[in-house]
């Protein structure tokens, strides 16, 4: 993308929090594990996919604490609670009578992320079962999640796991900006996309996407509808 040669416009220094980039390439990430003809290739896609999507709530939650200008010293513990415990801090300091409610479905699909996650950065050895099918070939099965019906096994995450995961991690952030902050979707777009040294929640923007961006996602049934978009 071009920008116009204007200091005023575009500033010499910019901060990149990674939600653009992580967004962007778990979707475009998935769309090729969709395409792709090999299954191999379609799982690594896939797996790539689930990556990216499972360190959204860890960027988003960190730009949050950024914009609460905590002291140093406040800012060192909170910045190491869990990505959760972050979310609940933020709500806790900026609303009065606001908390995370841990038994809340999308709380509950994201604490069950953050599992998958763990076992994905710390991997160990995970057991398989393999059953004998018709035609001489087996198939393995491993261990799945209670709510969102996902491998414990990353090795057999598949592009379908991929749209859990993707739809799971957004249904989380309408229901915590929307729902809980009460915050409208060009306030939720700065803080979300905002290059800025630190984000300004007060201010209301919107990006741009292409529309077949939009529409996988639209296709996948994940919820965007929390932030503002511009669809080009």
């Amino acid at each position: 993308m071009e920008y116009p040669n204007d200091e005023d416009y575009f500033p010499s220094v910019t901060y990149d929090r990674a939600f653009m980039t992580l967004f962007v390439d778990g979707v475009h990430l998935l769309v090729a594990s969709e395409n792709a003809a090999d299954n191999d290739i379609s799982n690594s896609f896939a797996r790539g996919s689930l990556a990216c999507t499972m360190m959204l709530p860890e960027v988003v939650a960190n730009i949050l604490i950024e914009t609460l200008h905590l002291e140093s010293s406040t800012f060192s513990d909170v910045d190491k609670m869990s990505a959760i415990g972050k979310f609940d801090f933020y709500l806790r300091t900026s609303f009065r009578s606001r908390k995370l409610d841990r038994g809340m479905r999308p709380v509950q699909a994201l604490q069950e992320l953050k599992r998958l996650r763990d076992i994905f950065v710390h991997p160990k050895a995970q057991t398989v079962r393999w059953t004998p099918d018709k035609d001489s070939s087996h198939t393995g099965e491993s261990d799945r999640t209670p709510l969102l019906d996902m491998s414990k096994n990353p090795t057999m995450w598949y592009s379908d796991d991929a749209i859990k995961a993707m739809r799971a991690v957004h249904e989380f952030f309408a229901y915590y900006f929307r729902d809980l902050c009460h915050f409208g979707k060009g306030r939720v777009s700065n803080i979300l996309f905002s290059q800025d040294a630190v984000p300004d929640k007060d201010i209301h923007t919107y990006h741009l996407f292409y529309r077949h961006f939009v529409e996988a996602l639209r296709d996948w049934k994940v919820d965007i509808s929390y932030f503002k978009i511009g669809v080009i």
